[in-house]
């Protein structure tokens, strides 16, 4: 039988500990997004799902825990470049790890396997299909960690068969604790990943989506190979990855970057394996600045310095393409998404997303795809689309995407709109955008059918091109006047908006043009030659050590170190991703740099310029006239949506009104939500282990509303102000 990892720990002891590890080992001072409550989770043994961004720091969700335990944490990757890199991390930190897969000897294979009966590892990576997985329980295992999780559901972006084969852990090991992790699963994934791994009442975290380093950026896909040339121009000296939908596209473009000069390399699961791998390790080196690749290329990758993802194809849904874009500033550094774009992409397709024999699974792709057509289309924030299809709320304006930083000038363009709206009500509300384009400049194309040609609307727009009708038509789609059908063909159909229009009672006003705002890049207020003097140290460092450069140091540390010029141990300390490993290892190295340039240019440190991070802390909320309201109307007997109504305000507004009064304990719980639901919600809340409505609501279902869990939440905060307060006086 596998071992468990000892007595449950205390939660100051884990985070004590925790926290010594992760400045220890990884050299970080503080815990980002729900790290923290991740790992707490998995070391009181609790199966945990955690939902997490790209570069977001999964792995230190399950590292940390595996450096407490007592024996072997299990990683579960169908990635083998993400095995090699993590486990090359892992040595140079000082940590025990190994990973067994198919590109190992039965030597190599047999050397690790005798290291894991000796004890002598704390963490190893398979692949899912792995035999020794069916061996687990013969050893000393703690934890198992399943990464990119999302491909057991036949629902995700990325469905792998033999993800399946892990159903059975949950059977063989029910006393080991298991965490499930993923970058990008929306609803329908997550609850089948949690199915399908059969977790025990699991501990669910779903932090937040935003990327705030990327910059999206759309344009349109004609003359795409002088649009790649005027980004990566400009990106010369950066690592980057293009993404083609073809293998022969990757290897065209590659070829054709080389001839401009550039250093770039084809990436597919094409090439012969010992190629593959020779491309993927020059990339990581930076020995090669620019990957063009399929999909094939990027997962797993933990290369912390791409500076940008560029796609010169269409990704097939929003999942895939938050994933890929998310390979780019993994080191918090700014970084940039370009999308060429081009609705013929989503025709093309249409056609690939098809599942034969399998209509559900066909339809799901396909509003997948139409979802992926709606961001390439959009007139408002690209952020905020993303962060709204994964289920969190932003605000409309993120200030670092194309359309937040373009100035839109309008134009009053009803008679165009009018033209548009006439053809597709004289074509009967039964053709597409380009039958409709082509109608309207009264095309000779054989495709427009004879009777047709005999309406007074055919070719009435003639004296306008198909791109600006192309933009006309977006325009219309945004503003309601159209709406596009769902499905392999979508097709335009008018809405109740549209016949104000056709009778010229009503305004339409369009974009005549588009002004992108440039962002000046702040001054930089590092040493720029010092910056490049620690590179050079640090790829020597990398050479000798047969490892990616990134991997002794992140170009954020880098960065530090020239901003801040460390003059001591104590100094080099402060710096993110110097833990007391590190210092030792490679400390005196990065030190004799920067004391040399400090001493050449007559340089103090600037240590104490280095804040830390400030601990918000939240103001108490106060009562408001407005609120106070609301509470009144309520006292009097009138229901939330009566009072939403009177006061012309959303019910979501009424409902946070006398949150704050259940919360005060001015107003009960029972009095504001049926006492029946109570104790389920406290159950839903207990489980997330978070402040977010969202995962709430997705564990209880549509029987409970949002206003409910928001009443059980102010409630519970309630309690706990209160307990604080008592503990204070006591310690007083």
């Amino acid at each position: 039988m596998a071992a468990s990892s000892g007595s449950s720990i205390s939660i100051i002891t884990i985070n004590m500990t925790a926290l010594h590890i992760l400045k220890e080992k990884f050299g970080y001072s503080s815990f980002r997004l729900e790290q923290e409550a991740i790992i707490n989770s998995v070391l009181q043994k609790k199966d945990t799902f955690a939902l997490m961004p790209t570069g977001g720091g999964k792995s230190l969700c399950y590292q940390i825990p595996a450096l407490i335990f007592d024996g072997l944490t299990v990683v579960i990757s169908p990635l083998i470049a993400l095995m090699k890199d993590q486990v090359d991390a892992l040595r140079v930190n000082g940590i025990a790890a190994a990973f067994l897969n198919s590109t190992q000897s039965y030597q190599e294979q047999n050397e690790i396997l005798k290291k894991v009966q000796a004890k002598e590892l704390k963490l190893l990576y398979l692949a899912p299909e792995s035999n020794f997985i069916k061996q687990l329980s013969s050893y000393n295992v703690s934890l198992i960690a399943i990464d990119e999780a999302h491909c057991i559901s036949h629902w995700g972006h990325d469905f792998r068969p033999e993800y399946l084969n892990l159903a059975h852990l949950k059977k063989s090991l029910p006393d080991i604790p298991v965490i499930a992790l993923t970058a990008t699963a929306d609803k329908l994934t997550r609850k089948d990943i949690v199915e399908k791994l059969e977790l025990n009442n699991p501990s669910t975290f779903i932090s937040s989506f935003n990327r705030g380093n990327i910059r999206y950026t759309v344009v349109p896909k004609r003359n795409s190979f002088d649009k790649i040339l005027d980004f990566i121009e400009k990106r010369k000296d950066e690592s980057g990855i293009i993404y083609c939908l073809s293998r022969a596209s990757t290897e065209r473009l590659a070829e054709d970057l080389k001839n401009e000069g550039f250093h770039a390399l084809p990436y597919h699961a094409g090439l012969e394996k010992e190629i593959r791998a020779k491309h993927q390790e020059l990339f990581l080196r930076d020995e090669v600045k620019i990957m063009v690749a399929t999909i094939a290329f990027g997962m797993g990758i933990d290369k912390s310095n791409v500076r940008y993802v560029v796609h010169s194809d269409l990704p097939k849904n929003i999942e895939s393409y938050y994933q890929e874009t998310g390979r780019a500033g993994r080191d918090g550094l700014n970084s940039e998404a370009l999308l060429l774009y081009s609705y013929a992409d989503v025709m093309k397709m249409k056609r690939f997303v098809t599942v034969d024999g399998n209509t559900e699974q066909t339809e799901v792709f396909l509003k997948k795809l139409d979802q992926m057509a709606e961001y390439g289309n959009l007139p408002t924030c690209r952020r905020k689309f993303l962060l709204n299809y994964f289920d969190e709320a932003t605000t409309n304006y993120c200030g670092n995407c194309d359309v937040c930083l373009t100035h839109i000038e309008l134009t009053d363009g009803t008679q165009l709109a009018q033209k548009v709206l006439s053809a597709v009500s004289r074509l009967q509300e039964r053709f597409g955008a380009g039958y409709v384009i082509d109608f309207l400049r009264g095309s000779n194309s054989a495709k427009i059918q004879e009777e047709h040609k005999q309406l007074k609307t055919f070719g009435i727009g003639a004296d306008a091109s198909k791109e600006e009708w192309n933009n006309i038509i977006r325009d219309l789609l945004t503003q309601e006047y159209l709406v596009k059908s769902e499905g392999m063909y979508p097709i335009l159909q008018l809405t109740e908006k549209s016949t104000a229009v056709l009778k010229g009672l009503e305004k339409v006003m369009i974009t005549k043009s588009k002004e992108i705002t440039e962002v000046a890049e702040p001054e930089a207020n590092y040493e720029q030659t010092l910056l490049q003097q620690l590179k050079d140290i640090r790829r020597k460092i990398a050479n000798e050590e047969n490892v990616p450069a990134y991997i002794v140091l992140s170009d954020a540390t880098l960065l530090e170190l020239a901003t801040y010029l460390p003059h001591n141990k104590e100094e080099f300390l402060k710096i993110s991703g110097f833990g007391q490993v590190k210092i030792e290892k490679y400390g005196k190295q990065f030190w004799d740099v920067v004391a040399a340039y400090c001493r050449e240019h007559n340089l103090k440190s600037r240590i104490n310029l280095k804040t830390p991070k400030r601990i918000r802390r939240e103001r108490p909320e106060r009562e408001t006239d407005t609120k106070q309201k609301s509470f009144e109307f309520f006292k009097l007997g009138h229901s939330i949506a009566e009072i939403a109504e009177r006061r012309n305000l959303s019910s979501s507004t009424i409902e946070s009104h006398l949150a704050f009064y259940v919360q005060q304990g001015t107003l009960l719980l029972n009095e504001v939500i049926d006492a029946s639901k109570i104790s389920s919600i406290q159950q839903a809340i207990e489980k997330t282990e978070g402040n977010a409505l969202a995962p709430v609501k997705e564990l209880l279902g549509d029987s409970y509303s949002y206003g409910e869990i928001r009443m059980v939440m102010a409630h519970l905060e309630g309690v706990r102000s209160l307990q604080q307060q008592k503990i204070d006086i006591i310690n007083s």
